[in-house]
């Protein structure tokens, strides 16, 4: 990826020493995120509103729709302004006094009559827990207004995506149109927005207004620099200003429920509070859209730290450090032109980490007795998730794993030491996901599928070769799909 991307969004193009910023600056981020192992899937550098780098990871490009997850809610959020500009809501309303068909017939629990649009907003619901994954129920709407709320609405901050989710519905039903396309009417298609981007569904039709955003990441950087110009492009006011200030703004403390360092500093109308008095829409798995006034900075990023510790938090750290502290007040001496190649080497040459041996095919081949000696047939002893068995083979540096799980035939095929992109199937859906292997330990090998779909994620799976059987580990690290993918079972070569 070059340094500077071509202007086909229509972001006006710099490089980073233009802007302040060293180009090394940018790499030593890079290099601190891959050396802590956070699986980054893109960056984007805006200063002073101009575009200054670019960087995916493959199979990742600037095209990649991604699982924005709780960014949605920024988008919740500006729809509900927009609203308020319209003068279709107040803030202050109560939120029962729109969804009486969702009522119970004994009517609204004296805790949720109370609550208003604001309260959802700044995450002070009467709720301690998302309502909708505490109920079977496809309308997971209604489980907003028939769950037990536990305290007063607006008293402390409590993070609550049903409460988004019924926002958004809000959304549609004073609209008629769905949450994307009223935003796309109002900003979006204006901006360049992706016209494929989408939002995944509830079981009836309702956006995901709390986790469900599919767009790019250019998409994230075009949306926030119009929220950070205090809702004006191009010249023209196309958001409410005074909306976006007070949502960008600490409306309630987090201190008390702050998972992470960075998430401490406040929340707004479902913008997170920064250090430096920034501002970010923030998804799960490390998906950033951050703006720092008081260094004219947007960074972008799109990741999956789901399955490292303090994940999202290295991001933050990395960028406060190599990026932030370095950034001065004037331009910086242009690169060489080696230089300048140098890096676009290193920036274009950014892939998904894959799985790498710790052991060599020697070592591996002398314990196991060869590939050829553990490839074949394996029955599993009965277990509760019913996985029957499975079959491995290698050729060169490809393999083949195909698994029996509750009668459904999946094959998973891997890259010794490189990631290939293939499809895992889920109630009834395939997924994309790279995928790739290596030896561990002279008898282990593991597996790893990244999910790079509408949902990001990844499936471990573990093979202990032990003579004529193995012991299988599987795991998985996503929110609600792939279950099946979980365990320690006993096998036995056929």
């Amino acid at each position: 990826m070059n340094i500077m991307a071509d202007n086909r969004s229509g972001f006006v193009l710099s490089t980073p020493e233009q802007e302040g910023i060293s180009t090394d600056s940018v790499k030593r981020f890079l290099t601190r995120l891959e050396n802590k192992h956070i699986p980054l899937h893109s960056f984007l550098l805006m200063r002073h509103g101009r575009l200054v780098s670019e960087v995916y990871y493959a199979p990742y490009d600037r095209n990649t729709m991604h699982r924005m997850f709780s960014i949605t809610k920024s988008f919740t959020s500006i729809a509900i302004g927009c609203l308020v500009r319209e003068g279709k809501i107040s803030l202050d309303d109560k939120i029962t006094d729109y969804f009486a068909d969702k009522l119970p017939k004994s009517g609204a629990h004296p805790l949720l009559a109370m609550t208003t649009i604001r309260d959802m907003l700044r995450m002070a619901s009467p709720y301690d827990k998302t309502t909708y994954k505490q109920f079977d129920m496809d309308d997971w709407v209604k489980t907003f207004f028939i769950a037990h709320p536990n305290h007063i609405p607006g008293t402390c901050f409590s993070y609550d995506t049903s409460a988004s989710h019924t926002l958004a519905a809000l959304v549609e039903k004073l609209t008629g149109m769905t949450m994307l396309d009223y935003l796309r009417s109002i900003f979006l298609d204006e901006i360049g927005f992706s016209k494929d981007a989408y939002a995944v569904k509830d079981p009836v039709g309702n956006t995901l207004g709390g986790s469900g955003l599919m767009c790019t990441p250019r998409d994230l950087l075009a949306v926030m620099s119009v929220v950070a110009s205090g809702g004006v492009y191009d010249g023209k006011q196309l958001l409410p200003g005074e909306y976006l200030k007070e949502a960008t703004s600490k409306q309630i403390s987090t201190t008390a429920k702050a998972a992470t360092y960075e998430e401490s500093f406040g929340y707004g109308y479902q913008f997170w509070m920064t250090r430096h008095g920034g501002y970010a829409c923030y998804g799960m798995g490390g998906q950033y859209a951050v703006y720092i006034p008081d260094k004219d900075i947007i960074y972008v990023t799109t990741a999956d730290t789901q399955a490292v510790k303090d994940g999202t938090q290295e991001i933050y750290d990395a960028f406060w450090d190599e990026i932030y502290d370095n950034a001065g007040d004037g331009e910086l001496e242009p690169l060489t032109d080696n230089r300048r190649k140098e890096y676009e080497t290193f920036f274009a040459g950014r892939k998904l980490a894959s799985v790498k041996n710790e052991c060599t095919g020697d070592e591996v081949n002398k314990y196991t007795g060869g590939m050829k000696n553990i490839s074949g047939q394996y029955a599993v002893d009965d277990n509760d998730i019913q996985f029957n068995g499975f079959d491995i083979e290698f050729r060169d540096d490809f393999g083949m794993l195909r698994l029996d799980i509750a009668g459904m035939d999946i094959s998973l095929p891997f890259g010794m030491n490189y990631n290939i992109e293939c499809g895992i199937p889920d109630d009834g859906k395939e997924y994309t996901a790279a995928s790739s292997a290596g030896w561990t330990g002279r008898d282990t090998l593991l597996i790893n599928a990244q999910i790079i779909d509408e949902c990001v994620g990844n499936i471990i799976i573990q093979i202990t070769f032990r003579h004529n059987d193995a012991v299988v580990m599987m795991l998985k690290h996503e929110e609600n799909k792939f279950n099946e993918f979980s365990g320690f079972f006993c096998a036995h070569k056929a």
